[in-house]
């Protein structure tokens, strides 16, 4: 038999800050719920980022409201999201989706929210990163979604990604699906990466348009080990 096993996350620094618990029983509730429908599951027509070799299991993730309710305010209209984005019009959405990546990257500078904003955490609409022109990663991975949302993806294929890196540590990133195919758009001047070619990332909260998602992983359940232990199984 097989379970998933949820993990108990604390996101630090970088704009991570706060504690994410996953509840076992409420873990649980979910697991048997959408037990038979890993690949893919899907919220309100939206394909849950199962990626990386994790189960998205969807929940309210109500410690990122507030931040998310501005992330997802729309952008499109104003000059200078258009301006930025001109450049891409006529490019194929794969070009699209690297220029971008490099464009967000080198018109917006890192600068942190203690800095910009006189907050510890504070995710800025796309029209604040426009008009400051600096960010931290989850600013800057907030204006890239606006941005390919303004150049006519679907918002049901944009996702928000919060994880931790094996070298770098906590990451924000943004999560395209494009042809049937999702990429990885980090913090990182470096082109956008397939996420089944992207190495070393542990997601561990999404938000999307379609609804928001914790990741666990499948391992084996050894039901002798229960027995011989007393475990419940």
């Amino acid at each position: 038999m097989r379970h998933l096993r949820l993990f108990r996350a604390v996101l630090g620094g970088a704009g991570l800050a706060g504690c994410i618990v996953l509840l076992a029983g409420q873990a649980r509730a979910q697991v048997a719920e959408i037990y038979s429908k890993w690949d893919p599951i899907v919220v309100r027509g939206t394909i849950a980022p199962s990626l990386f070799g994790t189960v998205a299991l969807p929940v309210k993730a109500v410690r990122y409201h507030e931040g998310w309710e501005r992330a997802r305010r729309d952008a499109s209209s104003l000059p200078a999201m258009q301006q930025l984005i001109a450049p891409a019009r006529g490019l194929g959405r794969v070009q699209q989706i690297a220029y971008v990546q490099r464009a967000v990257s080198h018109s917006v500078r890192w600068m942190s929210d203690a800095t910009e904003y006189g907050k510890h955490d504070y995710w800025a609409s796309a029209g604040e990163t426009l008009q400051h022109r600096a960010g931290d990663m989850e600013d800057r991975a907030i204006l890239k979604m606006q941005a390919l949302k303004t150049l006519g993806f679907p918002q049901r294929d944009l996702y928000l990604t919060l994880g931790r890196d094996k070298v770098g540590g906590p990451i924000t990133v943004l999560i395209v699906r494009s042809g049937g195919r999702f990429y990885v758009l980090d913090d990182l001047d470096g082109a956008p990466i397939p996420a089944d070619l992207r190495q070393g990332f542990e997601p561990m909260v999404t938000l999307g348009y379609g609804g928001s998602w914790i990741h666990g992983r499948r391992i084996a359940r050894d039901t002798r080990s229960s027995v011989a232990t007393g475990a419940p199984r």
